[in-house]
């Protein structure tokens, strides 16, 4: 479609990103199986050096090498840490006590998590006073990269039930692209920027329209059933 080739490894730099460690969170926060959301989302972490490096590797000019050590520690701080709280929390805390704590929690996790896009988007921004047209299309980029992932994640998992569709669609659209940046930052050129603050706004719209979305295919479904 006519993108250059640091568009071109931007847009394949997010391609490789793994889901956001936010996802379960956002995932409850409409009430579907956050547990499922974790584990795929710990699943993508896990797959995403691979597949950045060959995205890297055919879209990149240069010499490059990634950052392994930095994302490992990323991986112990984000993942294995909070598994293992989590683990000595409900060995060691009564459930009644952790679920009145974790009820209470819950109600400021959530608006920690949808103000995180807000330290992303500051390159995305200076693109509207160059040109507002740009920004415009980078935003245009944003959401059809959310709206591809989005659907090929439920097209490929409807099968085993509404819930379980929404719930891949969610976490294959929220992409974790400050985690590429921060393992990859050297060699994704200077549009991934402006790509990574874009991808913002329709990643945390996600939440209200699959709450808008989430009945109305229950209701087809029910309709489907009945008529067959």
């Amino acid at each position: 479609m006519g993108a250059d080739n640091t568009l071109l490894l931007a847009i394949s730099a997010v391609t490789a990103t793994g889901s956001l460690f936010a996802t379960p969170a956002i995932v409850r926060s409409i009430g579907l199986d956050a547990l499922e959301a974790m584990a795929m989302t710990i699943a993508t972490t896990l797959l995403m050096p691979t597949v950045l490096y060959f995205n890297l590797m055919i879209f990149q000019d240069g010499a490059f090498s990634l950052d392994m050590k930095s994302y490992f520690v990323r991986l112990i701080i984000f993942i294995a840490g909070p598994m293992l709280i989590s683990a000595l929390c409900h060995r060691l805390i009564p459930k009644e006590s952790l679920q009145r704590i974790h009820t209470k929690l819950a109600q400021f996790t959530i608006l920690l998590v949808f103000s995180f896009p807000f330290g992303l988007v500051g390159e995305f921004r200076k693109i509207f006073d160059l040109s507002l047209w740009l920004g415009v299309q980078y935003l245009l980029m944003g959401i059809a990269l959310c709206a591809l992932f989005f659907i090929a994640g439920y097209i490929y998992y409807h099968r085993q039930g509404i819930d379980q569709g929404l719930v891949s669609a969610i976490t294959a659209a929220n992409r974790n692209v400050l985690l590429t940046f921060t393992v990859a930052s050297g060699y994704l050129g200077p549009e991934y920027l402006a790509l990574m603050g874009a991808i913002q706004f329709p990643t945390f719209c996600l939440p209200l329209f699959v709450k808008y979305l989430s009945p109305r295919l229950h209701k087809r479904a029910s309709r489907l059933e009945i008529d067959q």
